[in-house]
């Protein structure tokens, strides 16, 4: 097959890449990437920024003035929710520390001696998300020339100690807590939500992103299919799903069926006896979307009210407890870890062991009791 032609100025690399060269006042510049369309593009946007006086030479190009370049690049590519939690690490924990830097400046140990002044502040976990991610523009600008090796290799995660994940995040409520938690959540606008939360396992942004047509009495199912987040911009918008897997179908239960019945009865209060398909199910007591501070508040509200009244006390939790607290209960009761992993959205059966296998001792002695083999 005959070799492909190119334009004047483009060549096509050792390793595949494609490369333009060009000079302007007396000045080399280049530009590469992985395919020839893409090259162009470069090309036509680096002589833009040079045209313009935009253009910052990788030699003088600071870390601040590259992550721009590298923000932009990944727009649209990830979740609006994503986005700004990467800006608000970097402008927070970043940027003050060496942004003004130059790129090509930057050394190791300043990258080390930043891990150790977060750590003495921060989570092991947020330091460690924080390093990635400064490893990951990195990683980007070695990729676009800027520099020959990024200084964060080989700066190796901070150790995470103490328990696991099942025994520190994941908090569900014993039975007796349960009982006395949604006893007194009832007075509570947003009851039915905590309710469904509790008896389906889903997400705070799934479960207030629900609309009235979500809800399939025929086929008996709830259609999960999007999520309320945050933009970009910090708004909240209904988006799709973190993941394919959490687009699921949940079946109803007589529990869950009475929790949105009484709520439906509670939104013709307001808005009359017919409510559109296109209703969300949820919605604030002034009206509009419900955000998960308000699920949270109303949680604490609850728990302040439990707590001072005396005997028995419920220690703080937020929203996400009442799944862990659904998982917990659902596999007490004899249901499957791998039916549980498609009903939570899980993305593996792996995730859903890990995080709840400290639920299983005492179901696998009753099962285990269950089965006679003659001998």
């Amino acid at each position: 097959m005959a070799k492909r032609s190119l334009s004047a100025g483009y060549r096509q690399r050792k390793d595949g890449k494609y490369e333009s060269r060009f000079t302007i006042n007396g000045k080399r510049y280049s530009v590469y990437a992985d395919t020839l369309k893409e090259c162009k593009a470069k090309d036509a946007e680096l002589r833009e920024k040079i045209r313009s006086g935009s253009y910052v030479s990788s030699r003088n190009i600071t870390l601040d003035q590259y992550y721009e370049e590298w923000k932009a690049a990944r727009e649209g590519t990830i979740k609006g929710n994503t986005a700004l939690n990467i800006e608000c690490r970097y402008r927070k924990h970043i940027s003050p520390a060496m942004g003004s830097r130059k790129m090509v400046d930057i050394e190791k140990r300043e990258i080390v001696r930043l891990q150790k002044e977060l750590a003495q502040k921060l989570k092991a976990t947020t330091v460690n998300i924080t390093i990635v991610q400064l490893k990951s523009i990195f990683n980007d600008a070695v990729v676009d020339g800027v520099i020959i090796k990024s200084p964060a290799a080989g700066v190796k995660a901070l150790k995470l100690e103490g328990m696991a994940a099942t025994e520190t995040y994941h908090r569900a409520l014993t039975l007796d807590e349960q009982k006395l938690f949604m006893e007194n959540v009832k007075q509570e606008w947003l009851y039915e939500l905590i309710a469904l939360l509790l008896c389906t396992g889903m997400r705070v942004g799934e479960a207030t992103a629900l609309t009235w047509s979500d809800i399939d009495y025929i086929n008996n199912v709830i259609h999960v299919t999007k999520t309320i987040s945050r933009a970009a911009t910090g708004e909240y918008i209904t988006d799709t799903p973190k993941s394919k897997t959490s687009i699921r179908d949940i079946p109803l239960n007589d529990s869950i069926k009475r929790g949105l019945k009484s709520q439906k009865e509670k939104l013709s209060l307001v808005h009359g006896n017919v409510i559109p398909l296109s209703q969300a199910v949820f919605e604030g007591a002034y009206g509009g979307m419900v955000y998960d501070a308000s699920v949270n508040k109303a949680i604490s509200d609850t728990l302040k009210r439990i707590n001072t009244v005396g005997g028995e006390r419920i220690e703080h939790f937020s929203a996400h407890a009442l799944r862990d607290t659904f998982a917990t209960r659902y596999i007490e009761q004899g249901g499957s870890a791998q039916v549980l992993k498609t009903i939570l959205g899980h993305a593996s059966l792996s995730m859903t062991m890990d995080l709840y296998s400290h639920v299983l001792p005492n179901t696998k002695q009753e099962e285990m009791n269950s089965i006679n083999i003659a001998l």
